[in-house]
């Protein structure tokens, strides 16, 4: 089936949209074009100016396999916005070359500041499951507030109401379900929180897995992050991850090098700690670490430095090493 017309452009292996806005969001007429291409078998690309930045609901699905996004340079060539890499049409698909585009380079970052995390926790698959509780959670500790909306596309159409969530994902499943969120701004700063909210079903049960983006100033300091961290113990998340990151304007992702967000603390559940044992997590992850909670329902958490030191390996190292001894694919 030829859906040609959900896009602005296509050819036999590509449909493409132009979005000329300074900031560039999952609406409805851009996640019906990435369903069009989808169902078509073409790739999926969203070309932006270079200028320009897109919503991490739209930066998530573009990440997708099959997916670009594409920004222009003011001499019109075409760079991927998440790693800047040049890129030239062939008249079927966007090709890379083997150099980067100045501008994704050279424009100096937005000086603000956000907190980045990524949690998941496992459900039983039964009726008296509800799913957004767990989002709640995180929205609460980071913003101060639960959430105020969701829906599938951006602007969120509908009021939270984990009721309603939980019906939506109970009528889609076995289907994954991928909703967004946003919340009130944490305090002192301007722009709404915003999060992903993927919930799968599995032969173990069902995955509700959230990506949040909040403005923050400044980082957090070592009392919140243990505020998270209990948080997380008593909300039984099974992983999380709260990082800080800079360069995105008002939660959003310029096509420009950003970086990537460094761990603050790392939090580990009892059931990711299940096969591993606390006690040797605890050790395993060095004396950064303490367990949380009383045996045999405990968890590991660890604050990363935040300064560079010498003698330390670097957060997003230490924290990827743990993650893979933790999970076997290391060893311990």
């Amino acid at each position: 089936m030829s859906h040609a017309s959900a896009f602005d452009f296509s050819s036999a292996a590509t449909g493409v949209l132009f979005q000329n806005k300074p900031i560039t969001y999952l609406s409805p007429w851009i996640a019906k074009s990435h369903a069009a291409a989808q169902e078509d078998g073409r790739h999926f690309a969203v070309l932006t100016p270079g200028t320009a930045a897109i919503s991490l609901p739209l930066s998530m699905l573009l990440s997708e396999p099959g997916c670009q996004w594409l920004a222009t340079s003011a001499d019109g060539t075409f760079f991927d916005g998440f790693t800047g890499r040049v890129h030239s049409w062939n008249g079927e698909v966007f090709e890379p070359l083997d150099e980067l585009a100045e501008d994704f380079l050279l424009t100096p970052r937005t000086p603000g500041g956000l907190l980045h995390v990524r949690a998941e926790t496992m459900h039983p698959a039964s009726l008296g499951t509800r799913i957004g509780d767990f989002t709640v959670q995180l929205f609460t500790e980071l913003t101060g507030h639960p959430p105020v909306g969701w829906g599938r596309s951006e602007p969120v159409s509908e009021p939270w109401d984990t009721a309603a969530i939980t019906a939506h994902c109970y009528d889609r499943a076995p289907e994954t379900s991928v909703l967004l969120a946003v919340g009130q701004p944490r305090v002192g700063t301007a722009a709404a929180s915003i999060a992903v909210v993927k919930v799968e079903r599995s032969a173990a049960g069902v995955h509700e897995s959230v990506e949040l983006l909040a403005e923050s100033a400044d980082p957090l300091g070592s009392d919140q992050l243990e505020a998270f961290a209990a948080r997380m113990h008593r909300s039984h998340a099974r992983t999380a991850v709260l990082g800080h990151a800079v360069g995105f304007s008002n939660l959003a992702r310029p096509a420009r090098f950003t970086g990537m967000s460094v761990p603050a603390c790392a939090f580990f559940g009892s059931e990711a700690l299940q096969d591993f044992g606390a006690r040797q997590a605890l050790a395993a992850a060095g004396p950064r670490a303490r367990l949380i909670g009383v045996p045999p329902v405990q968890s590991l958490a660890v604050n990363y430095a935040q300064e560079p030191a010498s003698e330390e390996k670097h957060p997003l190292e230490a924290w990827a090493e743990l993650a893979g001894k933790l999970s076997g694919r290391l060893p311990g």
